[in-house]
């Protein structure tokens, strides 16, 4: 796994410690990790996984293919995004790309409690 790791990080053009930020974790862990020195927690593999779009099964046991297949949807929006004029709706999804794994959970909870008190109203 070690050898993936470095694979993904070198693909992605990042330091270790870049890599590191992305994750929440420490630039010296992830050396530990590319070294073979330490184990990789479930917790970091799903992380690595959900970053950068890896299957779980390569990172784990090589197993191809590497990449997970991004829905046409997905695709076909952010390519409408990259070309078009609206620059708001860009600045949102670079600064998320931006936020560390903490802070992106943060902000998931955020939104999915204000999801919840909206449904509450709508309800009353």
């Amino acid at each position: 796994m070690k050898d993936r790791i470095k694979q993904v990080r070198k693909e992605n053009k990042l330091t270790q410690k870049e890599f590191a930020e992305k994750l929440g974790i420490k630039q010296n862990t992830v050396a530990s990790y590319e070294m073979g020195r330490i184990g990789v927690s479930d917790s970091v593999i799903i992380s690595i996984c959900r970053e950068f779009n890896i299957c779980e099964e390569w990172l784990r046991n090589g197993t191809l293919p590497m990449y997970k297949e991004t829905t046409r949807k997905l695709e076909t929006c952010l390519g409408q995004i990259s070309k078009g004029d609206d620059d708001f709706i860009k600045d949102i999804i670079e600064v998320y790309m931006e936020l560390d794994e903490t802070s992106r959970t943060a902000l998931k909870e955020l939104m999915n409690g204000m999801i919840k008190k909206q449904n509450e109203r709508g309800q009353k």
